[in-house]
């Protein structure tokens, strides 16, 4: 018995310990505040938006959100409809891509029919409703038919309008035993029994407009719009529909699909209708609304461009918001890890920094699984202040500073604004152009140098490279060397040489400023380019330049990667020649540069020394080295938003990998982390490991590079490797390939030189 309560006491120490590590595969991290469609699901609504879906339990008050890494297809979701007969969710997305959920098994699948159908347009799915076991969908091209049963495209009809043809439909109603489709010019009707709904003379323009458009069938009624103002067709004859004469309609939806007690409700930008087939509508305050559906206790419940999902609560008298945490928008710049905070500035600028984008989502940080805006109406400070694309944190400091391109740069310290720098007080410049109403401070790149000085690239002013020390501001020249002064991303190495990039396709330039910077006439600069002996880069395009932990340079261009193995070198050799290297692997029996002249977007060093690399095909992860490829990440493989992968952060404490893609943020849990000074907060999860777990344990929280071993309780070795940074795995199986058998197994962990160890314990029961 005392053994027993031995080992109850050890399991509940060890579920105490991990309960608060969480190692998933992947999750996105989105904002939802914007949504255009909402559905019932049961207890459930359902929220689609350019983010993908979240789900919101008006039982318990849970919110889930549904992305591709719970199985969708694809991301920005246009329309979400229950067919409640059916038990069956159809989800629309923006390129035409068709998900089913069957609520039954909950089972997804997917109908790529139209997104993969190859055609001159437009492929747009803009509206749809449920007839029998059939979805008719109104689509850019015409109609297309999809079964529930079948769960697969039946039918398609295309070029409709007179003389064959093509139309676009808005929308489409099952009325009377009749298709209703409302395009421009008109509302087009057939039957349901015509021979041939895919010929045009079966189609009959029966209500000429100057602008259809929204349309429902309800109570014997067909309610459509007819130059853009909202009529009531009985079979026969076309009636105004009085109650919104001279509104503007935004949408017409049922309460709830496929049910009988179903309100029809109208929506307008002051206000809801609630039409429950008199005629004489309940007016609703609800304004500027995307769609609205009746949840489980009939109160109706909202979606627009600003708020998530809003609920009109009867019980309390009060409006419930629910919005999923994630990052204010989409869009990103760079983003910086420190201090178990990861921060990722929300401007972006293209390629060629074509300024100015104006883009208001100023930044985001993300700390314990959670996303924080920095947004004006908490910071005043940043009112007038857009597209911010850089943060750095001062190295032997508390500060942090983030780059805003077009208005200056602001310092942090404890999360508080203190300082904003501008033309008035720092060297920093205005642009100077022929119009005078158009003077933006465009800030750039930033990067700390090892004696804690901020450098920033000011594009397009006749000193471009600024620096901030402890004693003040000082600007410099760089002559003609580029041809121009549009500098970019900045980048300091181990040698206090800041590599800027060129964003006229001149190369690389690195300055040195000899550790004057209140001296420019001892300071140093090279141009390195694609000419040999000058770079030998792959190509005068840069995209990107990181220092990985041996002080090595890594660069992206838009024509491959290449390697600088010692910028030490750059001002302290007489031999000009300074070319970089490419990776050459061998494929097959050939010899080939890696990842050839594939564009690379960015390249993130992890704590193992490990390189992260974003490309518009998808995202590696190769050796510190390069020479062996440990990952590749693609929408095909992966849950990746899509392949463009534009910029790579990481939480560095837990492994957390964040790729930065054109449909927003999404993570991965990688198997590096940072390494620790001692073994005093190592985490095991999970723990106990139980019969249903198939995945890795996962040890984090060790002393860099730890020699890890697993032993059983009588000290035969099961298993060793060692430590990417803090963090290593153990797959749960012995030498021979099995897996453990129920019992208690011991961690044992030491540092390089074995003056530091950590004894662990972990259950396992089979």
């Amino acid at each position: 018995m005392r053994r027993l309560s031995l080992l109850i006491g050890f399991i509940l120490a060890v579920q105490f310990a991990s309960a608060q590590v969480n190692f998933e595969g992947w999750r996105v991290h989105l904002p939802y505040f914007k949504n255009a469609s909402i559905t019932r699901v049961e207890n459930k609504l359902y929220c689609g938006s350019n983010s993908g879906l979240f789900t919101y339990d008006c039982e318990d008050g849970s919110v889930e959100r549904l992305s591709k890494v719970s199985g969708l297809s694809d991301v920005e979701v246009k329309l979400v409809k229950y067919n409640e007969a059916k038990k069956v969710s159809v989800v629309v997305y923006n390129n035409a891509n068709i998900d089913l959920i069957d609520e039954a098994t909950h089972r997804i699948y997917n109908v790529p029919d139209v997104f993969l159908k190859s055609m001159i347009g437009s492929k747009s799915i803009n509206h749809f409703c449920f007839y029998e076991n059939k979805v008719y969908m109104a689509c850019a091209f015409g109609i297309v038919v999809l079964d529930l049963d079948k769960k697969q495209i039946v039918d398609s009809y295309q070029n409709l309008g007179p003389g064959g043809t093509q139309l676009e439909f808005l929308s489409i109603s099952v009325f009377n035993g009749q298709l209703y489709a409302s395009a421009l010019t008109g509302i087009y009707a057939a039957s349901l029994t015509a021979p041939n709904l895919n010929d045009f003379n079966f189609w009959f323009n029966i209500k000429p407009s100057s602008l259809s458009g929204k349309s429902m069938s309800y109570k014997g009624n067909l309610y459509a719009l007819v130059d853009d103002a909202l009529k009531v067709f009985e079979g026969n004859t076309w009636q105004d529909y009085l109650p919104t004469l001279g509104k503007k309609i935004t949408n017409l939806q049922l309460s709830a699909y496929e049910a009988e007690n179903a309100d029809l409700l109208i929506i307008t930008p002051e206000q809801i209708f609630v039409e429950k087939g008199s005629q004489n509508p309940i007016a609703l305050p609800h304004t500027f609304r995307n769609d609205a559906v009746y949840d489980k206790r009939g109160y109706i419940s909202m979606v627009d461009d600003n708020y998530g999902l809003t609920i009109d609560n009867k019980a309390t008298g009060q409006l419930d918001y629910i919005i999923p945490n994630g990052p204010y928008s989409k869009t990103f710049g760079h983003m910086f890890y420190e201090n178990e905070r990861l921060w990722v500035t929300g401007g972006s600028v293209n390629d060629r920094w074509d300024p100015l984008v104006y883009n208001g989502s100023k930044f985001y940080q993300y700390q314990n699984n959670a996303w924080y805006n920095f947004q004006t109406k908490e910071f005043p400070q940043l009112n007038g202040l857009s597209d911010f694309i850089d943060v750095r944190k001062n190295p032997i400091g508390n500060e942090v500073y983030l780059s805003s391109f077009g208005g200056g740069i602001i310092e942090m310290q404890n999360n508080v604004i203190v300082k904003k720098y501008d033309e008035t007080n720092s060297t920093l410049q205005r642009l100077s152009v022929a119009d005078t109403t158009y003077k933006p401070l465009l800030s750039g790149g930033m990067g700390f140098d090892n004696y804690g000085n901020l450098w920033v690239s000011n594009f397009g002013v006749n000193k471009p490279l600024s620096v901030k020390t402890k004693t003040g501001w000082f600007a410099f020249n760089i002559g003609t060397i580029l041809g121009g002064n549009e500098l970019g991303w900045l980048t300091c190495d181990d040698y206090n040489n800041k590599w800027v990039l060129s964003l006229r396709d001149k190369g690389i330039l690195v300055y040195n400023d000899n550790a004057t910077p209140s001296n420019a006439n001892d300071d140093r600069y090279k141009l390195l380019n694609k000419e040999v002996g000058s770079g030998a880069l792959p190509s005068n395009t840069v995209l990107c330049v990181s220092k990985d932990l041996n002080g090595e340079m890594w660069i992206g261009t838009s024509q491959g990667l290449a390697i600088l193995s010692n910028p030490s070198l750059i001002f302290n050799t007489s031999d000009d020649n300074f070319d970089a290297r490419q990776i050459i692997i061998k494929v097959g029996t050939n010899y080939e540069i890696f990842l050839g002249k594939e564009q690379i977007n960015c390249i993130y060093v992890d704590p193992a020394n490990r390189k992260w690399i974003g490309t518009p095909n998808g995202v590696w992860l190769v050796s510190d080295d390069g020479y062996t490829i440990l990952k590749n990440f693609t929408v095909s493989n992966s849950p990746l938003l899509s392949n463009n992968v534009m910029q790579i952060g990481m939480d560095e404490h837990s492994g957390e990998v964040f790729f930065g893609t054109e449909n927003g943020i999404i993570s991965y849990m990688s198997d590096a982390s940072i390494g620790q000074n001692d073994f005093s907060h190592v985490e095991i999860f999970p723990n106990p490991v139980r019969p249903d777990f198939t995945g890795s344990i996962s040890l984090r929280g060790l002393v860099d590079q730890s020699t890890v071993k697993i032993t059983d309780i009588s000290g035969n070795l099961i298993y060793e490797t060692i430590a990417n940074g803090g963090f290593a795995s153990w797959d749960g199986r012995s030498f021979n390939g099995k897996r453990v058998s129920t019992g208690v197994y011991l961690l044992m962990a030491a540092n390089k030189d074995g003056s530091k160890t950590h004894i662990g314990k972990i259950l396992f029961i089979n």
